[in-house]
């Protein structure tokens, strides 16, 4: 068919994952993702569905059949504050699209190059203790079984638990359905201290700003300092961080205005270092803008692998303090800074914030992932922690059915049912979910 082309390779964005597939289509209409599917299962092979490349896991891989939905077009659905949009759109149109309409996404991650199927089904997340991760904000989905039926899940239905999280094993998402919110504005700080005066106050940080999250700067020459960002509506009360030192740097002269994605940033690193030094907290960075332009960053080709583990948010400081001391004895180099977050519980089958709310810490780097994450990964499992699904882990089923012990099980079996021949499978899937 002249949608599908043989001998393809696949890379991601920061080339940590290559592989070769038999056959690489870019279907334009339901029923032609029908038709690829079934014929899939007639010859006992697999398909797994690609978003935008943005993922480090295991999960994409397969040498058969890899879809693109692309092609598959269609434009957004709005009915109040309900959006039904294309699974493959990528998040930049859809923030783009809902502008249009006065609306926006309630929140999102760092990068807006994420196709939404991709973003959900992997859990996506920004931050804030108010708030989920992305696929919370799923109130509808169209998806192909392995089957090659066509179904829908709404919120009454109990699938849909399953569905906004799916790791792409339940079938391949059509479309997606958002609560949405009305257009807003975000005010921007950056603030640094020292990390034990930062861990101090953490729970009040957490608990006065709508969104906030840390950059401990483990890279740069004072592995001590941590860069506290709040993102609040604009007016919000400063709370503790309302006594820090102003030492808003802002080149040219230029104040409270954003100068371009990464930009800003780098000049923020910049106003950082050394700032520091006291036993305070120091604001070095301000501005306010569209909730996009404030929650996002852009996607630089600083190439690298991310193990990111969501542990509860109680046990945030016992957790960073431990990983500080690995680092300290360790002298390890990583490529970017830790980067903390936190989220809203919720009942999403699989999803790393099931059961309450979570913390999330990233480690990031490049030449010594093995050495890094081998000491990372079973830390943050010690404080009950679970793993991005769109990031680094290595993990079995033994693993899974622990971390997961009341929802695991209605997730395999729903599983059986939409794909009873696991035409949706890769090797990673039959280790994790049989």
């Amino acid at each position: 068919m002249a949608d599908c082309r043989s001998r393809h390779t696949f890379r991601n964005w920061s080339r940590t994952l290559k592989f070769e597939v038999h056959q690489f289509c870019k279907p334009k209409t339901e029923a032609r993702i029908v038709e690829i599917v079934k014929q899939a299962r007639g010859a006992g092979g697999c398909v797994r569905t690609q978003g935008a490349g943005h993922s480090f896991s295991q999960l994409l891989p397969t040498d058969d059949t890899l879809i693109s939905l692309d092609d598959l077009g269609g434009d957004i659905h709005v009915q109040g504050t309900r959006v039904r949009a294309p699974a493959g759109m990528r998040l930049k149109d859809l923030i783009g699209r809902l502008a249009d309409v006065g609306l926006a996404v309630q929140n999102m991650g760092s990068v807006t190059e994420q196709s939404i199927a991709g973003a959900i089904s992997t859990g996506t997340h920004g931050t804030g203790l108010s708030l989920g991760s992305m696929s919370t904000q799923v109130v509808g989905v169209k998806l192909i079984t392995g089957n090659g039926d066509v179904v829908s899940f709404a919120e009454a239905d109990a699938e849909l638990r399953a569905a906004r999280l799916s790791l792409g094993a339940l079938g391949i998402l059509t479309e997606v359905t958002l609560d949405c919110v009305p257009h807003y504005q975000i005010e921007y700080n950056a603030y640094v201290g020292q990390f034990d005066h930062v861990m101090a106050n953490l729970d009040a940080l957490k608990a006065e700003n709508e969104r906030v999250l840390l950059w401990w700067l483990v890279p740069f020459f004072d592995r001590d300092e941590v860069i506290v960002i709040t993102k609040n509506p604009p007016g919000t009360p400063a709370g503790i961080l309302g006594g820090a030192q102003d030492r808003v740097v802002h080149p040219f002269g230029i104040r409270n205005a954003p100068l371009g994605k990464g930009a800003d940033e780098l000049w923020m690193f910049i106003a950082a270092q050394g700032a520091g030094g006291s036993s305070g907290f120091r604001r070095v960075w301000h501005m306010e803008g569209d909730y996009d332009e404030m929650l996002t960053l852009p996607l630089l080709p600083i190439f690298h692998t991310e193990c990111e583990y969501a542990i509860p948010h109680a046990h945030s400081v016992k957790a960073l303090q431990a990983f500080r001391a690995v680092v300290e004895e360790n002298d390890f180099k990583l490529k970017l800074p830790i980067e903390v977050r936190f989220t809203a519980g919720d009942d999403i089958l699989l999803s790393p914030g099931n059961n309450g709310p979570v913390c999330y810490v990233g480690a990031s780097t490049e030449d010594n992932t093995a050495e890094v994450f081998a000491r990372f990964e079973p830390l943050m499992r010690t404080f009950e922690g679970r793993p991005h699904w769109g990031k680094h882990f290595t993990l079995t089923r033994k693993d899974i059915q622990g971390m997961y012990p009341a929802t695991y099980d209605s997730f395999v079996d729903l599983r059986n049912a939409l794909d009873p021949d696991k035409v949706f499978s890769n090797s990673l899937l039959r280790e994790l979910l049989g």
